[in-house]
């Protein structure tokens, strides 16, 4: 059995110190995937919660991942994800006057960067966002050759992408 095995199967247990390790062992990664997913960092923080609140009931019920954790984090996120924007696109939050306000704000913020770089990744193939949002190269089942190679195509794309946006946005 692998440390990971072990690990789980403490936390299939409702070890807290188990749950403790796996919140710390994935948090930050499915936060940066969630956050690339959804572009806002409060919705980000609350649906990476819920991954964990999700893990936690399955363990509870007696259910949840046996094998393959990261898997199951990431699925969970996606669903949570797709949940989210559907939500949204059915009951938008925000007036148009309001939306306004807050377009002109942002274009005074950091979060102008942070869109560029949702918006570049956006252009990005999966598996080149893969590499670059989640940084697990083993849940890709590639070989280390296969994930350097496509981390290299990922981050050119990438840069590429960025520098258009500057052009873009410097020309307008």
């Amino acid at each position: 059995m692998t440390d990971e095995q072990v690990l789980l199967a403490r936390a299939r247990s409702l070890d807290p110190e188990a749950m403790a390790e796996l919140h710390e062992r994935y948090y930050r990664m499915l936060y940066f995937y969630v956050l690339g997913r959804v572009g806002e960092r409060m919705a980000a923080e609350d649906l990476t919660a819920e991954v964990f609140t999700r893990l936690l009931e399955a363990f509870h019920r007696g259910r949840g991942p046996e094998r393959h954790l990261a898997a199951w984090l990431f699925r969970t996120a996606d669903h949570l994800v797709a949940d989210h924007h559907r939500a949204r696109y059915r009951r938008p939050e925000v007036a148009l006057e309001e939306a306004w306000a807050a377009a002109r704000e942002e274009e005074r913020s950091d979060v102008v960067v942070q869109e560029r770089v949702r918006e570049a990744l956006e252009h990005l193939t999966l598996d080149q966002r893969a590499v670059i949002l989640m940084q697990i190269a083993r849940e890709l089942g590639k070989s280390v050759g296969a994930v350097k190679l496509l981390q290299h195509r990922a981050l050119a794309a990438l840069a590429k992408r960025l520098q258009d946006l500057r052009s873009d946005h410097g020309a307008t």
